[in-house]
């Protein structure tokens, strides 16, 4: 082999053994780096209850992306925070890697049933049964619910509120009674008038005799004046001859 071929071989050599040298420390380099979690992953922070500008800022500081999803009801989490993540905190993930949120939209809305004419402990059974609380209840008049039922809701039928809300019964206690007028010496007609204005009307009309009253006005009237009764009751007349 002449001097120079001697020369080229060594080189050769060396430059080979220089690149395997180099390799191998990249490698454990890498290896090491891999280990330590200074390339490749870092640990997944928590974004769950903050907001969307929030764990971006705080995905970003860890070479993390946010990448949204579905919303979703949690009764825990405020709507328009973040609800769920993936993957989980605290598990780590290559850098770069999207974190995929959902957001929530709150509790889980419940309508408020129709409780109108229920008994108070029915009405009860259903709210529970439907997540909402029974609160206070409270007495009101009603022309058309029979007393000892409820009337109505506060919030109203139909509405959609959170779980566990509380529902006010208001309970019937029966028609406003209201005092009769007196109409003893009236004439039929403004008899009849008087009544109707107070909100009662005339029912049955018969003839009798009194000395007392003239000829033709109201003797007698039953129910007698100024006893309580529900508007729209008849109030019967008996006529002087």
């Amino acid at each position: 082999m002449g001097r120079s071929a001697l020369v080229a071989f060594v080189t050769s050599l060396f430059t080979t053994a220089a690149v395997f040298i180099g390799l191998m420390v990249a490698e454990r380099r890498g290896v090491l780096e891999f280990v330590h979690g200074k390339r490749g992953d870092v640990e997944v922070p928590s974004i769950n209850g903050i907001s969307v500008e929030q764990a971006r800022d705080l995905l970003r500081a860890r070479d993390l992306l946010l990448a949204l999803q579905a919303e979703r009801p949690d009764p825990a989490i405020p709507a328009g925070k973040i609800a769920g993540q993936v993957p989980m905190a605290g598990s780590r993930t290559p850098r770069g890697a999207s974190i995929q949120a959902f957001i929530s939209t709150g509790a889980s809305a419940v309508a408020i049933p129709t409780l109108a004419g229920a008994r108070p402990d029915d009405a009860v059974e259903q709210l529970r049964n439907r997540k909402l609380a029974s609160g206070h209840r409270r007495e009101e008049p009603s022309d058309t619910i029979a007393a000892g039922l409820v009337i109505r809701t506060e919030p109203a039928a139909g509405l959609s509120v959170a779980p566990d809300t509380d529902v006010t019964l208001i309970v019937s206690t029966g028609r406003v009674l209201k005092p009769i007028p007196k109409v003893l010496g009236f004439r039929m007609s403004k008899a009849k008038k008087t009544l109707e204005e107070a909100g009662f009307k005339v029912g049955t009309t018969r003839t009798g005799s009194s000395d007392y009253y003239d000829e033709e006005v109201i003797i007698k009237q039953d129910p007698a004046a100024d006893t309580p009764t529900a508007p729209g009751t008849p109030v019967n007349l008996v006529l002087n001859e």
